[in-house]
Parts: structure tokens; sequence; C-alpha cells
């Protein structure tokens, strides 16, 4: 029996599933039964469920399972006629397994995740996981995705009114140039002449030039 036929017997035996909680869906059904562990996978729908709201029974039967899920502290699983309902994420449950429930009956109460999974599994079938939205007689409206935003949209904050604006660093200073009297001295002693020379021979011709008396 094919997985739309039962799922056609399930809704035509009685009635509709209804969504257990208020919020709108964050999250859609993405499943392949034929790679039940690929990456991205999700074998439900998630529900925007505030923190301590009420969670309901989607659909009226026995409870197979009431208590702890990895990754989702707790659960209760509801076994429907040929489909089981899983409610994933609920706290402070009031059911124990075994216990027979109706549709709309509390379960318990939103854990802090923000959000409750409801699940549709074929029961005869290990991994026959189907869409739950196929069952909810009016399913919740699209909401939008939890979760924190990429960083592609961060944005960053702008400069404070009145902050110093950031200023571009000074020029490195020129070298300063060496006086002329060093650059003489170095050509002078490239040349081969002795500097002390020079400077006594000029200093003589002005003491001489002194003592010449001045024609009047």
């Amino acid at each position: 029996m094919s997985v739309t036929a039962i799922v056609l017997a399930a809704l035509s035996a009685g009635p509709g599933w209804s969504p257990p909680v208020d919020g709108p869906v964050v999250a859609a059904f993405r499943y392949d039964e034929a790679r039940p562990f690929a990456a991205g996978g999700r074998r439900g729908v998630d529900l925007r469920a505030p923190s301590g709201s009420p969670v309901r029974a989607a659909c009226s039967g026995r409870v197979t399972h009431a208590g702890a899920v990895p990754r989702w502290a707790a659960g209760v699983s509801v076994r429907c006629g040929p489909l089981t309902a899983t409610h994933l994420g609920v706290r402070g449950l009031l059911v124990r397994r075994g216990a027979r429930v109706r549709r709309g009956q509390r379960l318990g109460v939103a854990g802090p995740a923000g959000r409750v999974r409801l699940g549709a599994r074929v029961t005869a079938r290990r991994w026959g996981w189907v869409d739950p939205l196929r069952l909810l007689g009016g399913a919740p409206p699209q909401g939008a995705p939890l979760g924190p935003a990429p960083p592609s949209e961060r944005r960053v904050r702008p400069l404070r009114r009145g902050a110093p604006a950031l200023r571009a660093p000074a020029p490195a200073a020129a070298p300063a140039r060496a006086p002329a009297v060093a650059w003489a001295g170095a050509l002078l002693l490239a040349a081969g002449l002795p500097v002390g020379g020079v400077v006594r021979a000029r200093r003589t011709r002005r003491r001489r030039s002194e003592a010449v008396p001045v024609a009047r």
C-alpha cells in the first residue's frame, strides 16, 4: 500500500488533524524516504510557539511515547490509526505512555526554543514520514523563518556624532641636506687637496689685507 493511499485512508477514517499550536509554520517539511539521513532533511514542520504556550494533540489516539527526545528535550507520540503523530519541543508533560488522548487535548507547554515540530509517520514503515500539512484541515499560515540573521546582513555601526575622524598618517620628513661646507670639504678630499691648508691660507691673506693702511 502506497504512502498516499495510507494518508487518504487516514483522512477518510475520521476527522482531520489540527495544529498543535496557534503559531505559523516557520520551517517546511523536507524529507525523502529513499534518503532518510540526507543533510538538511526535516521530518516534520516547525511551528512558532512562544515558551509556555499550550501544546495540544494533533489527533486522537493512544500515547506511545511521552518523555525525553534527543535535541528536543521532550516530546509526545500519539498513534492515530495508521499514522503516528509526533510533537517535539514540549515541556511539563501532562500525559503518560498508554493514555488515550483526544484531538485538541493539552499535552504540555512549549519549551524555550520558541518552536514545536509536528511530524506524521506511517506507523507500519520505520522511515515513512509524510508532510503533516496534508493532514491538517486548516493549515497554519506561513511565517518568517526563525534563527539569527546571516553574517552578510549584519550592519556596521555608524560613527558617533562628535567622535574624532580618522586621519591619514603624516608623510615621512625628507632627509636634511648636508651644509655647503661639508660638500666642499668632501670635494677637496676627493681631489687630494688638504682642507686644513686651504683654510690657513685664507686666514693669512685676510690678516695682511687688514695690516695695509688705507689711503686718505
